[in-house]
Formats: C-alpha cells, sequence, structure tokens
C-alpha cells in the first residue's frame, strides 16, 4: 500500500457515521463521496455491520461499493470484520474471518480489522495459541491480497498493547499486523500504544467526547500523537467518532480538528 508524501494522511472509520447508515440518510453506496464532500477525507474504511446483513457476500455489491471508492478518488484501505477465535488452531475454527478476508480482496481493500480472542490461559501459553490460530489466517489472508490488523479488545489479553506486541513479535508474519486504538485499549493506554506502533500499519483515533475548548476529555491527544511520531509510523490516522453528545457529522469534525492540532503540536501535519 502506497501513501501520499506527506508523513500521515487522515481516514474515516465508516463506524463514525452509524447513526446515519441505521436511520437511512446515508448509503453504504454514497459513503466515499460524502466523505469527501463532507469532510475532505479520501482514505475511507468499511464495517461489516454498516453493510446490509444480506449482501455481505453479494460478490456484485461488494465490486459496486469497490467502483464507487474508487469513482470518488478515494482509498478504500480496510474492512472491519470481527474476532478471530484464539483457540482455534484450523481455517475450519474461524471461518468467519476466512469469509471477511475474500470480502476484503473484492473490495480491494489492504486491511482486514480483526479482533483477537486470546485464550483465558497464563499469558505465555496465551500468546502460543493465539500464533497458532494467526498463523494459517496470515497465509490465507496473504494468498488474497490482505493483512490481518489486530485492534485492542474482546479478551483480557488483547487489550494490552504488549501482549498484542508480543503475539505479533512471536508470529513474525508479514500479513499480520496491529491497530492500536486508543478506546480499545486498558490499563495505561499510553504504554499499551508505545508496545503496538512499532507493529503498527494502521492508526484508529477513537474520540468519545469533548470539553468546551474541543478537547479530547478522555485521552492525552498530544501525548498519543508524540507516541505515534517518535515510533517512526508512517500511515492513516482514522477517525472513529464513538461519542454520544454529538452528531455524527459534527463528531467527525471535531475529531479531525483535535487530530491536526495534536500533531501540529508534535511538530507534524496531514
Amino acid at each position: 500500500m502506497t501513501h501520499p508524501e506527506n508523513r500521515f494522511s487522515m481516514g474515516l472509520s465508516q463506524y463514525s457515521l452509524r447513526a446515519l447508515f441505521r436511520s437511512g440518510e446515508l448509503d453504504p453506496l454514497d459513503y466515499p463521496q460524502f466523505s469527501v464532500d463532507r469532510f475532505g477525507i479520501r482514505n475511507v474504511d468499511y464495517w461489516e455491520g454498516g453493510l446490509p446483513g444480506e449482501r455481505l457476500d453479494d460478490t456484485v455489491y461488494l465490486e459496486k461499493i469497490r467502483r464507487r471508492a474508487e469513482a470518488a478518488g478515494t482509498n478504500l484501505f480496510l474492512l472491519m470484520t470481527g474476532k478471530v477465535d484464539g483457540s482455534a488452531s484450523t481455517l475450519s475454527g474461524n471461518a468467519p474471518i476466512v469469509a471477511a478476508i475474500e470480502r476484503a480482496r473484492i473490495l480491494g481493500a489492504p486491511y482486514l480489522r480483526v479482533f483477537l480472542g486470546a485464550p483465558n490461559v497464563e499469558a505465555t501459553a496465551a500468546v502460543t495459541a493465539s500464533v497458532e490460530s494467526l498463523k494459517p489466517l496470515a497465509d490465507k489472508a496473504a494468498a488474497n491480497g490482505v493483512k490481518l490488523a489486530i485492534e485492542p479488545g474482546l479478551s483480557k489479553h488483547s487489550e494490552q498493547g504488549a501482549f498484542l506486541a508480543k503475539v505479533c513479535q512471536s508470529l513474525n508474519h508479514p500479513n499480520c499486523v496491529l491497530m492500536p486504538d486508543f478506546g480499545k485499549l486498558r490499563g495505561d493506554i499510553y504504554a499499551g500504544t508505545t508496545a503496538m506502533m512499532p507493529y503498527a500499519e494502521v492508526v484508529s483515533c477513537k474520540m468519545h467526547s469533548f470539553d468546551d475548548a474541543g478537547q479530547q476529555i478522555d485521552f492525552d491527544y498530544e501525548r498519543l500523537m508524540k507516541i505515534v511520531v517518535d515510533s517512526g509510523y508512517r500511515g492513516i490516522l482514522a477517525i472513529e467518532w464513538e461519542g454520544k453528545y454529538l452528531e455524527p457529522v459534527p463528531g467527525v469534525l471535531a475529531s479531525k480538528r483535535v487530530i491536526e492540532n495534536s500533531l501540529r503540536v508534535a511538530g507534524e501535519s496531514i
């Protein structure tokens, strides 16, 4: 995947606009052009929950999404799917992820966002089981031109950035990378983000709420962006607005300003 000359580019998660899709106000097919027109953002991801359930495996529909993204001049960089069963070591044990890899291939999305359901056992054993589960999936993804991007969450171990870094280090597979999400890490999110960054190829910039000055009150974004900058990362910073007290469009715009301002403090820009 290539990136523009700038070190960073802004991305948008379809999940940020979930209320518009649920109400029918915005059609998934129109989402790429909407992102460009309303936000000036040309990197977009899709979320399986934001697509008609009966059309998830409709090749014609998925190809239409791909064409609409291309026509809008956008980069459909990622598809969000569900959980890898960290106790299943065969492809058949993770059939939903295998199906999602095929969807990402049809969409032309180079990344497939997954969660890791690491088994609730001692950490070293959980790493070993996770690696055994991810290896065949990463091989399958590689054969389809897709990379698995693991986001924190869904199990005790996989909510920890250091654990996910250990899994990536142990697996050592070019088609299995990490996707830090500030809102999904538990414990010290700054240490967790730092641990994940050497393996990160996408960053999900989660936002929940803002104070009267427009600052994100749940996270120190200036500190987080400095961690990202200092890591040497180059690529997409994807807005994922998850708040309740702003409508989707104002929430995305407020999120965009926080990222831009925090990067500026760190001496970078988009």
